[in-house]
């Protein structure tokens, strides 16, 4: 099967496996050319960056590994003590190329609609496959397993599939198993947007895939009550239910479900991953590089602990975030962004412009955020580039403002005009009406002076003003 070309002997992908992968030596980064996911990562750059994406694409998958790691060692201790694992909806393997790393891979099985994914993973990674189905009637499989997760999964199926494939893949459980999978909450919705009074809402017009049938897969919403009581009916209420907000790479929900009815979640201490970006990267008069961003944690009495910054795999310096950022307070609506700013300086003498430099905030669970991986040439021009290109889209949206201003001021006008017109059109109306009865008054009168009774009126009025002339004299 063919493969990413971009990955071979990349110096950014080499990099960024040392940081990511638990055995750098034997992590297995090759990306299948198909694979919807890294796809959907280079459509959301602006620049479609083959480098960005891959970093995006691989940190993601290693956020998404370390948020499901912590679940599975609080229930089962570790992966090691796992007999059977099944990845449902597994895609091209971007969390599986982590899990292999995990558990011998005789103890896997991939799951995926797309044949050629499940195809991809059994012969890259050498895990079992099962090839899945359009309606979850059609899927048999006699298998149990001990954890089945279902990531990025329920937040694409429609109404008349999201509880059958629920069904499903909770009977799929062995008596002590768990269930992970993940929603995205109606607090994800659009402003304005309502949900549904049954507490499910889809749209077949987002989706990530440009392959299937959008009416079968596209966005879906839902409450927690919706889930909770899907889960009730289907277990009978026997099953012990459990919600992480934003769980999965700080967006979607994660639920943690098992037929275990007594199931004490509390020890179950799940710590997100902090979040960073880098604003600026310039040389100073002094000859300096000089780095700005940004870097949070969410997770509660928490923080960002460092941030780092790596040349070639080498620590040259570190940071903590204390500047003021009350912008990222507004944007995270969350305090704790508010001394969120970081920046620190390095010597230029000491770097190259092929040197790979590699930004990194480690929050006080010891969770990391990859920030940036980029040699310093391209880094220094992404980020002008990202700057003007910033600075282009606000100058666009000023004049989009003024724009609509303008638009607003002239609709106002033609408003006025059509006013004054519809006026002047009254008047004229009115007018007409006047001209109308005038004539007809001046045709009236003339009527009158022609008339017998009105010369004899002259008359009579002639007789009388000569009998008071004679009278008077």
């Amino acid at each position: 099967m063919k493969v990413n070309c971009f990955v071979e002997k990349n110096p950014i992908v080499e990099t960024l496996i040392q940081h990511l992968a638990r055995s750098p030596q034997t992590f297995q980064p090759h990306i299948a050319v198909a694979d919807e996911m890294f796809l959907y990562q280079l459509d959301e750059l602006d620049d479609r960056n083959f480098d960005q994406a891959l970093v995006n694409y691989y940190s993601l998958g290693r956020t998404l590994f370390d948020s499901i790691q912590q679940i599975i060692n609080w229930y089962f201790g570790s992966f090691e003590r796992i007999s059977s694992f099944l990845d449902f909806a597994c895609g091209y393997g971007r969390f599986m190329r982590f899990l292999v790393q995990e558990m011998p891979t005789e103890k896997i099985w991939a799951s995926d609609i797309y044949a050629e994914a499940v195809k991809f993973q059994t012969e890259y990674f050498g895990v079992h496959g099962i090839v899945s189905t359009r309606n979850p009637e059609d899927y048999q499989v006699e298998q149990k397993f001990d954890c089945v997760y279902a990531g990025s999964f329920f937040s694409h199926m429609p109404p008349r599939t999201f509880s059958l494939w629920m069904q499903k893949l909770y009977h799929l459980l062995n008596s002590q198993g768990l269930l992970i999978f993940s929603v995205l909450d109606e607090t994800t919705l659009l402003p304005f947007t309502p949900m549904s009074a049954d507490g499910i809402l889809f749209s077949s017009k987002d989706s990530e895939t440009q392959l299937l049938d959008r009416n079968d897969y596209g966005t879906t919403y839902v409450t927690e009550t919706f889930i909770r009581e899907l889960i009730d009916k289907i277990s009978q209420n026997r099953a012990a239910i459990y919600r992480i907000k934003k769980g999965l790479g700080n967006y979607q929900d994660l639920y943690v479900v098992t037929p275990q009815p007594n199931q004490d979640f509390t020890r179950l201490n799940f710590k997100y991953h902090p979040e960073g970006y880098l604003d600026h990267c310039n040389v100073t008069p002094t000859g300096e590089i000089q780095l700005a961003g940004w870097a949070i944690d969410s997770n509660p009495n928490g923080c960002v602990e460092m941030v780092q910054i790596l040349v070639n795999n080498e620590v040259i310096h570190q940071c903590q975030p204390s500047k003021e950022r009350p912008d990222l307070v507004e944007y995270f609506q969350s305090s704790q962004a508010g001394h969120s700013g970081w920046s620190c300086s390095i010597n230029s003498g000491t770097v190259t412009p092929p040197d790979i430099v590699l930004i990194k905030a480690i929050n006080t669970a010891k969770l990391e955020w990859i920030i940036a991986v980029e040699t310093v040439k391209n880094l220094m021009f992404r980020t002008r580039w990202r700057e003007e290109l910033a600075t282009t889209r606000s100058q666009l949206k000023q004049r989009e403002t003024q724009l609509e201003k303008t638009q607003s001021q002239l609709e106002f006008a033609e408003l006025t005009l059509a006013q004054a017109r519809d006026k002047l059109t009254k008047l004229e109306t009115e007018l007409g009406s006047c001209q109308f009865f005038l004539e007809q008054s001046t045709h009236e009168i003339q009527a009158i002076k022609s008339s017998k009774f009105w010369k004899i009126r002259i008359q009579w009025v002639q007789l009388r003003q000569a009998l008071e002339r004679f009278v008077k004299k």
